[in-house]
């Protein structure tokens, strides 16, 4: 369930690229990457699964306004219109959910691999960046559209170490919803847990942070944590209220090498 590209994968992505896209050199540049990730299940859940993270980006910067990016799972394109704002453009792979994720997820359909379009707009004021966007699912595989809206905060403790944070806020419609933590009365009976249908609006807030240390010209160790909280369209669904958590956390550590 990871999502590999860069730069569609969310709004903080974006914040973390808008910063350095003006120093890029003119040409090919590479970034690839390898850790670990501890992230919930499901959208909601109480426990957490463990793997393998990794990731190659190739992004190509063909002016001062105008870079390409290619990454496992995805394309993106990102237009500087000038030195403090950006629009950014991607076609992302989103996995699915298996119906043996968690347990409590067995008497529930999987929810399938779809094919995601992600627009944004970036604005940065030194240190701050902000954005908004939108991601639209284009199968019809349940996901839906999802807007977002948040902001990150960078600062160089010293040449080497460095450390980030930021707060974003989601926004879904009622078909996403609904594919996350809908229940139908089939399910229902399958699993004990009360039917369960919700409209669209506020969907959650997620507080991140990371602190990224350069070990060599090319190399970084960064790690990342963030936690998540479910407004009441998520966190009423008994798959969330009764056996999961409106509070999730993730956490990731790893290795990424640029050339």
């Amino acid at each position: 369930m990871r999502h590999i590209i860069l730069p569609s994968c969310t709004l903080l992505c974006l914040c973390v690229m808008s910063h350095s896209a003006a120093a890029q050199e003119l040409g090919w540049s590479y970034t690839l990457s390898v850790g670990a990730e501890s992230e919930p299940t499901y959208v909601g859940s109480d426990s957490n699964v463990t793997a393998l993270s990794y990731g190659a980006v190739a992004q190509y910067t063909a002016s001062a306004h105008l870079q390409w990016i290619l990454a496992f799972g995805g394309l993106g394109v990102r237009y500087r219109i000038n030195d403090g704002s950006a629009i950014t453009a991607s076609l992302e792979y989103e996995p699915g959910r298996d119906s043996d994720d968690d347990t409590i997820l067995e008497p529930f359909d999987a929810i399938e691999d779809t094919w995601e379009i992600q627009a944004m707009y970036l604005h940065e004021v030194g240190p701050i960046g902000v954005g908004v966007g939108f991601q639209q699912d284009l199968l019809g595989k349940g996901k839906g559209l999802v807007g977002f809206l948040g902001a990150q905060y960078d600062h160089d403790v010293t040449d080497r170490l460095s450390f980030n944070t930021s707060l974003a806020l989601s926004f879904a419609d009622a078909e996403h919803m609904n594919t996350e933590v809908g229940i139908s009365n089939a399910v229902s009976l399958a699993s004990g847990l009360a039917p369960y249908t919700t409209d669209g609006g506020y969907k959650s807030t997620t507080l991140s942070a990371g602190i990224d240390y350069l070990i060599t010209d090319n190399a970084t160790v960064y790690s990342a944590m963030s936690i998540e909280q479910y407004g009441s369209k998520i966190a009423d669904s008994p798959l969330v209220s009764q056996v999961g958590n409106d509070t999730t956390k993730s956490i990731e550590v790893g290795l990424r090498y640029s050339f």
